[in-house]
């Protein structure tokens, strides 16, 4: 409910969906990213060190790095492409420019909301982010 409110606005609707990965993909990611059917919109989840999601951003990075196998097998974005997925996201959606401004609200809000479509936990990543950066320094 937090994340899609528009899709589960009470209790009664994500009801169906809590615990549940395979339904909840199936009904918030079809005809989204690429995927036609619910079976795609299951099979394109979020993997990887940034939840790459959906058949669109899973051939693109297929195609990118040349690693077709990704297309019949996504959970090698996990098991075997998890950092090589961050870094293609990051470049392919211009996110090292932005980060080379600095790490401030700004910047953390516009990252976030090209890597979520939204800003759901932004308070948690500007939290995270800084002290990660600060940890850096």
């Amino acid at each position: 409910m937090k994340v899609w409110p528009s899709r589960f606005p009470t209790e009664e609707s994500a009801e169906p969906y809590a615990r549940n990965p395979k339904a909840l993909a199936e009904k918030v990611y079809v005809g989204r990213m690429g995927n036609e059917t619910p079976s795609m919109a299951s099979l394109y989840i979020g993997r990887g060190f940034l939840q790459l999601t959906g058949y669109n951003n899973t051939k693109a990075f297929a195609a990118d790095m040349g690693k077709p196998e990704v297309i019949n097998d996504p959970s090698l974005l996990e098991k075997e492409y998890a950092f090589e997925t961050a870094i293609w996201f990051f470049n392919s959606n211009g996110l090292f420019k932005l980060a080379k401004e600095g790490v401030n609200d700004d910047v953390i809000k516009k990252i976030t909301k090209r890597v979520n479509g939204g800003y759901t936990g932004l308070a948690h990543r500007n939290k995270e982010t800084k002290k990660i950066y600060q940890w850096l320094s």
